[in-house]
């Protein structure tokens, strides 16, 4: 099992590596105010996300820009709190070829749109977004740090910015009102307060370099 599925990666990596070299990209850093069109990726798995994802949509949407969000599930269900969502679509396994690669319609429409800015909210490496991301023709690309494989032009280090995201945690767990009788659900709990506090944290971060960021 472990040798198809490295296999897999393998494959992978050389084919998005090979595409790569053909991508005609125009590099431009681009400050908030200024942005026209964004695109959201980000992994869907988890619902909580979505409605991080849904309120910062918001947002951008009040300052008059176009957004698109490709949300990936890491299943080869859907799940119904998805279905029909406005301005949101989705892809899941099933949308996915042997060694991972997206295939659906809806992926190759998000993949081609050259964004004013792509910003990538997975706090994970999922090759199916790492794919769409790097052959993405838009100018700005920001999201989280990796260290490899990097496909983006501004990235935020969460793991250096420790202290600014427990003081984030912090303000979200004093919101939180879990009943006490709930204990045996603390570990979920704690997984979706765990996610919360760093989409959050990784979205206040990018908006804010995003608009003291100089255009060029």
């Amino acid at each position: 099992m472990k040798l198809i599925d490295d296999t897999r990666v393998y494959i992978g990596r050389k084919v998005l590596h090979s595409k790569l070299k053909s991508l005609k990209r125009n590099i431009k850093v681009r400050n908030i105010s200024e942005a026209k069109s964004v695109g959201i990726i980000y992994n869907a798995t988890n619902a909580v996300s979505f409605e991080i994802i849904r309120d910062f949509t918001k947002i951008l949407m009040q300052k008059k820009i176009e957004v698109s969000v490709l949300g990936y599930v890491d299943s080869k269900k859907l799940i119904d709190h998805y279905l029909y969502r406005k301005g949101f679509d989705f892809f899941t396994k099933n949308n996915l070829n042997w060694y991972n690669r997206p295939t659906s319609d809806t992926v190759d429409d998000f993949m081609k749109k050259p964004y004013d800015i792509l910003i990538n909210l997975s706090l994970e490496k999922y090759y199916p977004i790492q794919y769409v991301l790097a052959l993405s023709p838009s100018s700005f690309k920001v999201g989280k740090y990796f260290k490899e494989p990097n496909y983006m032009d501004m990235m935020i280090d969460m793991e250096k910015e420790k202290k600014a995201m427990m003081d984030v945690r912090e303000e979200i767990t004093r919101n939180k009102k879990v009943d006490e009788q709930k204990m045996e659900i603390e570990k979920e709990v704690e997984e979706k307060v765990n996610i919360e506090l760093q989409l959050s944290f990784l979205i206040n971060q990018i908006m804010h370099y995003l608009t003291i960021i100089k255009s060029n």
